[in-house]
């Protein structure tokens, strides 16, 4: 991993408006007025990048000169166009700028240079969102009703205890819906602590002065000043550039800076990567200088180009999916033998309808697990709180349980599965090859030869380091490296073979330079020399360019004459190097070099790079394909690179392939459905392609996650069923899009939390089971209860039950510890429900057993009227003995509940200990609402006797036996 210092200086010390404004919150809802037509931009593949904001700048032009635009403007994109009719179209002057007197006219008609920001739903709107549950509405229903039975039927009760159930229903309610909009703020602000940062200035040419401006407040026709450590604050045009390289990686995924030249002769269909002459919006400068023209501004950017595709709402995850399919089935289970028992009622007519609503009532409390969403909330708020320590921040809670669902992970290759900084791993001279240790920007390192590590540099070697140093603009900073990351590597080299770039060149200046630029792909400096020696001159730059100028090589023993055998064996190894998809930069020089320090060159060697895997990614990656989870990259560098980092880190193989984006672009959806399943490598991938390739792999019903970090990822991120985004280094556009954030930036949290959804989802699952196990036992007590002439258990009873009794033990299974084996499973198919044919068989038959004990009891008084010494207290006793048998009934099975296959005896007894103070905590409530007098009239309770007593608990216990013994049989059959 990058060095902690080195990452937060190479990307904090330049943010842009970027950052300033918020680019988080910058999506397009209002970026039809800013920039240019944001839509129209997108559907036409960006042939008219920033014409519409051109052709305004030109009209207002001429409408402040009181002339009208001329027809016909000009519709090939910037990038094609000169630089020269950039600067006439927006009035520019080359040297000068726009005239002062220009600017606020033009901000007035175009707005500051910053992102829209959508509105956000007010806290009202949030909070009655959580009303929008079917099954919420339906206890709604319940608590009017509960109402209406109490005010119209004659009861000389007082009115807390006749609307005793309408109160009860409406409280439950109002807490879930309280704590899922709590959850769902705590969320929000962390993700708002975590993107804030702060604006950036840009340095601009106005009526011929040089001043600094806050880079919101950039008109298009502006004209820019960039250098090295800039970020550039809009899309430019460039008109001048020396030695310009800029670092796109948020952009187009592509790690290696791109040269610009503000001179190229472009195609317009070329890539966004090959556009040498634009400089985009949120992108680093590590070297060089140049200027250029504003062109698009706020959401006529690339970036609010790409913010465009964020439109829309988002698909629910699996967990909303199921749970709402399981919210309907009990919707309508409820509606439909409701109805049915009303009718009958009716039918029959010796029942009141006051007497058929409560009984309508007492069903739906019993069918609806109240309990339901707020201990799925709570277990997935304690889900997010233990994936926060991990360093992961999930900004949706169902979002905690997808990832245990996913089939896919889409992941970006540069920062996220690599360390997004360029390394040294070989220096290859004449006579041998030098292997170099180290991560990233660290400078910590040896060199070895073979198996022995160095102790002194040899000559050969030390000439290679030394070259590197002296040919080489990037720094130390007081927070960490600043520049080029191919010329930090080689400080950095130089710092682990004990060399520094100062210490070297001492009193010493640079005389003279050749800057590197996109033709010549060669740099060379001539530092002065110390008196009486003569200077020489040190070279680096693309093997390919440099081996040919040279005429002599320098072997451990002295410079020799480069004969043939010797080039080709240079040759032989720097394309072993390039097989593996490093990047390789040659360095040369020439003593006394004259008038000519680039002629007749002595060859020292070259250096092998590439941006390495983060360290804990391959076991990271081994553990995923472990639990079935298909790993795929997606990325905007160049393939052979990207497939190099895949056998690297494991994921492709003989039988996977690679495609590029332009391969990508030409397939049909039906072609690209058909190859999306083999491909393990999509490289030189737009934002665009990256959103086609996760919607191909839905298609084929995958769960797909999506990691990355930059800009032209926010849009898959987005659309994936849960995107991941990198919190350090990312944009805030990609924090934004995704539903968890990894503030660590470490690609092993997301392992990790596939573990933790996993573990969530079948709590979540037991829990279910267990309160649906219950609420089974409730309803057919209900209906059974409803034909006879007994006292019934009254809603307040039943949500007694559901809540208090349930609640909490129900809420401790969300917390059972994982069960082994878990990451050696294949992900859940998505056609699979929550609750599985195993678990429903479970649920009736659990539900049956709790029925029949409890049916049996409120018949007790007629078959053993002996248990009731007190007659005409024979009923109250019975629905007393039922009520607390239905409570207490689950207390038992929650320990059954624990796992679908193992017994509690190999779990261990006591591993939950959260399970067994919940079932003492529950029991001593219940306890309180049967053994203390002032709470019978509440709760229609009575006094039980110790033979009543001792009935109710050996019924309640008797489901833990019969399901232990299914679990026997079941794990004998498997055997």
């Amino acid at each position: 991993m990058r060095s902690g210092s080195a990452s937060r200086a190479a990307r904090s010390e330049a943010r842009s408006v970027g950052a300033g404004v918020d680019m988080a919150r910058a999506w397009p809802e209002r970026a039809r007025g800013q920039g240019g037509p944001v839509s129209e931009r997108v559907d036409s593949g960006r042939a008219d990048e920033g014409a519409s904001q051109a052709t305004m700048v030109k009209e207002a032009s001429r409408a402040s000169d009181g002339g009208a635009a001329p027809p016909g403007e000009a519709n090939a994109p910037w990038h094609a166009r000169p630089a020269e009719e950039a600067l006439a179209e927006h009035g520019t002057d080359a040297e000068r700028g726009l005239p002062p007197e220009r600017v606020e006219a033009l901000r007035a008609r175009f707005g500051e240079n910053a992102l829209p920001e959508p509105p956000r739903p007010s806290a009202l709107r949030r909070f009655l969102a959580q009303f929008r549950d079917p099954l919420v509405g339906t206890l709604l229903v319940a608590a009017v009703v509960a109402a209406t039975v109490a005010i119209t039927e004659p009861s000389d009760a007082p009115w807390l205890v006749r609307l005793g159930d309408t109160f009860a229903i409406t409280l439950i309610v109002l807490l879930n819906a309280l704590l899922g909009f709590w959850q769902e703020r705590r969320a929000e602000a962390a993700l708002d602590a975590l993107g804030a940062m702060v604006g950036t200035a840009a340095r601009v040419v106005r009526g011929g002065a040089t001043q600094d401006v806050a880079a919101r407040e950039l008109v298009p026709g502006d004209l820019v000043e960039l250098e090295a450590g800039d970020e550039v604050p809009a899309d430019l045009r460039l008109v001048f550039t020396r030695d310009l390289a800029v670092e796109e990686a948020v952009l187009t995924g592509e790690s290696v800076p791109v040269t610009k030249d503000a001179d190229a002769a472009l195609a317009p269909g070329a890539a966004l990567g090959d556009r040498a002459t634009l400089a985009f919006f949120g992108t680093k400068v590590t070297r060089g200088r140049g200027r250029g023209v504003v062109v698009a501004t706020g959401a006529g950017t690339e970036v609010g180009r790409i913010g465009a595709l964020l439109e829309g709402e988002r698909d629910p995850t699996p967990l909303e999916q199921r749970l709402a399919r399981l919210g309907r089935v009990i919707l309508w289970i409820c509606l439909g033998i409701s109805a049915a028992l009303f009718a009958l009622g009716l039918l029959q007519g010796d029942h009141r309808w006051t007497h058929l609503l409560l009984t309508a009532v007492s069903l739906a409390v019993a069918a609806i697990p109240e309990g339901l969403p707020a201990i799925t909330t709570i277990t997935l708020a304690l889900g997010m709180r233990r994936m926060a320590a991990r360093g992961a921040i999930v900004r949706r809670l169902p979002a905690v349980e997808t990832l245990g669902s996913a089939t896919v992970i889409c992941t970006d290759k540069t920062g996220t599965l690599t360390e997004n900084a360029m390394t040294v791993r070989v220096v290859e001279t004449a006579d041998a090859t030098y292997h170099v240790s180290g991560e990233g920007w660290d400078t910590t390192g040896a060199f070895r030869e073979g198996d022995a590590e160095l102790e002194a540099l040899p000559d050969d070697l030390r000439r290679v380091v030394e070259a590197g140093l002296y040919a080489n603009h990037a720094r130390r900073g007081a927070e960490g490296w600043l520049g080029d990351p191919t010329e930090i590597a080689l400080l950095v080299l130089g710092a682990k073979a004990g060399l520094e770039r100062e210490r070297l060149l001492g009193e010493r200046t640079i005389e003279r330079e050749l800057p590197f630029d996109s033709d010549r792909k060669r740099m060379s400096v001539i530092p002065s020399a110390p008196p009486g020696e003569a200077p020489t001159a040190w070279v680096k730059g693309s093997l390919d360019v440099l081996l040919p100028r040279c005429v002599a090589v320098r072997r451990r023993d002295g410079v020799v004459p480069l004969d043939d055998a010797t080039r080709e064996a240079i040759g032989a190894r720097a394309e072993a190097h390039a097989a593996q998809a490093h990047r390789l930069l040659a360095l040369a020089e020439k003593p006394d070099p004259g008038d000519a320090p680039e002629d007749e060159l002595v060859f020292l060697g070259f250096v092998a790079m590439l941006d390495p895997p983060r360290p804990e990614v391959a076991d990271a990656v081994a553990e995923c394909r472990a639990a079935g989870v298909r790993v795929v990259m997606i990325t905007g560098d160049h393939r052979a690179t990207a497939v190099a980092i895949a056998e690297d880190l494991g994921f492709f193989g003989e039988e996977d392939e690679a495609l590029r984006g332009d391969e990508v672009e030409a397939m049909s959806d039906a072609e690209l459905d058909a190859h999306v399943g083999r491909v393990a490598v999509f490289a030189r991938a737009s934002a665009e392609q990256k959103l086609r390739i996760v919607r191909a792999l839905q298609r084929r019903h995958e769960v797909v996650a999506m990691t990355g970090d930059g800009v032209n990822d926010a849009p898959a991120l987005r659309d994936a069923d849960i995107g991941v985004a990198m919190g350090r280094d990312g944009t805030d556009v990609a924090r934004e899009a995704a539903a968890m954030v990894l503030a660590d930036d470490d690609f092993a949290t997301i392992v990790a939390a596939v573990r933790e959804g996993r573990a969530i989802f079948e709590n979540v699952r037991k829990f279910i089971f267990f309160l649906a196990s219950s609420n089974a036992g409730l309803v057919l007590t209900v209906i059974v209860a409803s034909f006879f002439d007994w006292l019934p258990l009254t809603p307040l009873q039943l949500l007694w039950v559901n809540l208090v009794t349930n609640g909490l033990p129900a809420l401790a299974l969300g917390l059972e510890p994982p069960e082994p084996g878990q990451m050696a499973r294949p992900p859940r198919p998505v056609s699979e429900g929550v609750l599985r044919r195993r678990e429903l068989v479970g649920i009736l038959g659990v539900g049956a057993l709790m029925a029949a004990a409890a049916l049996a009891l409120f018949a007790l008084p007629e078959l053993a009227p002996a248990l009731f010494p007190v007659a005409e207290q024979a009923a109250a006793e019975a629905r007393t003995m039922a009520f607390t048998l239905l409570a207490f009934t689950p207390l038992f099975h929650a320990q059954s509940a624990r796992s679908d296959h193992a017994s509690i005896f190999t779990l261990g007894l006591f591993s939950n200990r959260w399970l067994w103070l919940a079932i003492a905590t529950s029991a001593t409530v219940h306890l309180l609402a049967v053994l203390v007098p002032p709470l019978h009239p509440v709760f229609h309770t009575t006094a039980l006797t110790g033979a009543q007593w001792g009935l109710v608990l050996g019924l309640a216990a008797l489901p833990v036996p019969v399901v232990e013994l299914l679990k026997l049989v079941e794990r004998a059959r498997r055997r």
